[in-house]
């Protein structure tokens, strides 16, 4: 049954990427994730580090879909919905890599354009933290980074004080490269990378 749910699904996602992991299916955003989007962004856990607070509106979580599909059209790859493959109908988080992310304004996009490399992003439901998905869904979009595309480099951004955060990025051989962006009561921002010689020594 959940296997017919699964391909009927899949389905659905017109003639979009779709991939899975060993627990997981990963699938570009589609207008249906509207909800999702918006829950999982406006709770307030999953956001305990981020300076500008919770989404407040469905308007603004329709606005960050909307970028996320246009990346997905002019680029076919961005970030992705994430859905439990035993329970497909459910989105349990978003994530992935994007050389275009809403947040750090123009300098980002330019460093990221400058470096051919992308920005990896995951917010995940607090009811399947502990699970090790977000840590599956880097992976994967990982692999997507250097062995499909060709980028040079991968960034990981996140406050100094977010330590769950500072772990995720270093257990996947992503390190500490340098502080940005203004100072915060949360603390500087921290950048962390790698890059594609260093992921196929650590992963090959």
């Amino acid at each position: 049954m959940k296997e017919s749910i699964l391909n009927t699904l899949i389905s659905t996602i017109s003639n979009r990427e779709h991939s899975f992991s060993d627990r997981l299916i990963f699938y570009p955003p589609t207008a249906e994730d509207i909800q999702a989007v918006f829950d999982i962004h406006a709770n307030p856990e999953t956001n305990h580090f981020n300076p500008h607070g919770p989404m407040k509106t469905l308007e603004e979580a329709q606005s960050v879909l909307a970028h996320w599909q246009t990346e997905w059209d002019e680029k076919q790859w961005g970030y992705w919905s994430v859905a439990l493959r035993s329970d497909p109908e459910r989105i349990i988080g978003f994530g992935g890599i994007s050389n275009r992310p809403r947040f750090g304004g123009n300098a980002l996009v330019e460093q990221l354009q400058q470096l051919h490399a992308a920005n990896l992003y995951f917010r995940f439901s607090p009811e399947v933290w502990g699970s090790g998905y977000a840590n599956e869904m880097a992976e994967k979009a990982l692999d997507m980074a250097f062995n499909q595309i060709g980028l040079k480099a991968v960034l990981g951004l996140t406050r100094e004080a977010n330590m769950p955060s500072r772990r995720a990025l270093e257990r996947l051989g992503l390190k500490f490269k340098e502080m940005s962006g203004e100072e915060h009561e949360l603390g500087a921002q921290y950048v962390y990378s790698i890059d594609a010689e260093t992921y196929r020594m650590k992963f090959f």
